[in-house]
């Protein structure tokens, strides 16, 4: 029997979406029971403004991040938050209802902080309370108050800080599933060597190789960060992923012939896992994304920007668990490149670091347990804190 499985999020950033993406990419796997799912942009079911939510926080990131995260602040408590939801509900709420009753789901997943309330008060204006209702919270450290609801079926957190938050915050122990942060199979499914991995990329044996993203979309400092390094005169080879943004990949492949570094600029690419793997340090924001692939491709970060208040748990994340520097400042960026590239025993130490803190097979555990609870109609009520991954062929 074939199990519908409806996963709400926002594209404020790619995140969101790149999480649902990993955790449908592990469903497909399973053999019993198969699923057919869709991911739903709720903001495409919602009225003005809430349909210019996406539009509105890239404007607000590109422009005013101090602004976000003042709105951030102000949101996260639980009566300002109660009285946010309260504000919301009449522009998404009959749309979300249909939407639920025309694809008849058997279970919701929300991946997205704002939609948890949302899913389980359309929940129950179609009348499917017996339609299971699951979150996965995407990022680290002390999450937001929209995360946490009590409510939900399962919360699936992706680390020792957010469980101990959720509990907290009331959230029954029960329900609780702490499977890492979801990220594609695909990052862990890489076998070749590094060697091979440059052979197939193109990429120099012998060079220090550095990688340097910001997210998706390819904003924030990349520009500034990308040009500070290319003056620095560093020994090492730079690779650049710009993401979705075309203007900036156009503009950096113009300016790389008059690097003091070889440089290759990449547009957006499915060769992320590759390229991890390959490259001896990433420089990056504070995605959580990022971070857990980094994490599993045990490659060293610098951290050199972050969303305000979103993002601030991870850049503790990377500090408490000694897995990279975090380097706001272009010049201290750049400074954390250099002493990385003349240290080789610091690299050595936070990718030991990155090996117990991975998130071994996190999506894959994921769609376990939504398969579980879809096949089941509920989690055993045991408190289980981390959930075993079934063997399967395919690993």
């Amino acid at each position: 029997m074939v199990r519908r499985a409806l996963f709400l999020i926002s594209d404020t950033g790619g995140g969101h979406r790149s999480a649902a993406a990993a955790i449908t990419a592990a469903l497909d796997e399973i053999a019993t029971p198969t699923f057919e799912h869709q991911i739903e942009d709720v903001a495409a079911h919602c009225a003005f403004p809430l349909t210019q939510l996406g539009m509105a926080y890239s404007a607000a990131l590109r422009f005013a991040p101090p602004v976000y995260g003042a709105l951030y602040y102000a949101t996260n408590g639980r009566r300002r938050y109660r009285a946010l939801v309260r504000f919301c509900e009449p522009l998404y709420r009959e749309r979300l209802r249909d939407l639920f009753l025309s694809y008849k789901p058997d279970v919701i997943v929300s991946v997205h902080p704002l939609l948890n309330h949302a899913a389980l008060r359309a929940r129950a204006d179609a009348r499917m309370m017996h339609i299971p209702l699951v979150t996965v919270i995407t990022d680290l450290g002390k999450v937001h108050e929209s995360w946490l609801t009590p409510e939900a079926d399962a919360i699936v957190v992706p680390a020792r800080e957010v469980y101990e938050r959720a509990l907290s915050r009331g959230v029954p122990p029960s329900r609780l599933r702490m499977l890492g942060q979801p990220i594609h199979p695909k990052f862990e499914d890489v076998r070749a060597s590094k060697a091979e991995l440059r052979r197939q990329l193109g990429l120099p044996q012998d060079a220090f190789v550095t990688l340097l993203m910001a997210g998706g979309e390819g904003g924030g400092k990349l520009l500034p960060t990308t040009l500070a390094l290319a003056k620095s005169g560093l020994d090492t080879f730079l690779i650049v992923v710009c993401g979705r943004n075309a203007a900036l990949q156009t503009k950096l492949e113009e300016l790389a012939p008059t690097f003091n570094m070889r440089t290759r600029v990449h547009g957006y690419t499915d060769a992320i896992p590759s390229l991890m793997r390959a490259a001896d340090l990433l420089v990056t924001k504070a995605g959580p994304g990022s971070l857990a692939e980094a994490n599993v491709a045990q490659i060293p970060v610098v951290v050199y920007d972050y969303v305000p208040g979103q993002e601030r748990g991870n850049i503790d994340f990377v500090r408490r668990n000694g897995i990279g520097v975090v380097a706001l400042h272009i010049n201290e960026a750049v400074g954390a490149v250099k002493r990385l590239r003349d240290h080789p025993e610091e690299l050595a130490t936070m990718r030991a670091r990155q090996a117990e803190v991975a998130p071994h097979h996190s999506a894959r555990r994921i769609a376990r347990l939504i398969a579980q609870i879809t096949t089941e109609g509920s989690l055993p009520a045991d408190g289980v804190l981390y959930q075993p991954l079934p063997a399967v062929a395919s690993l």
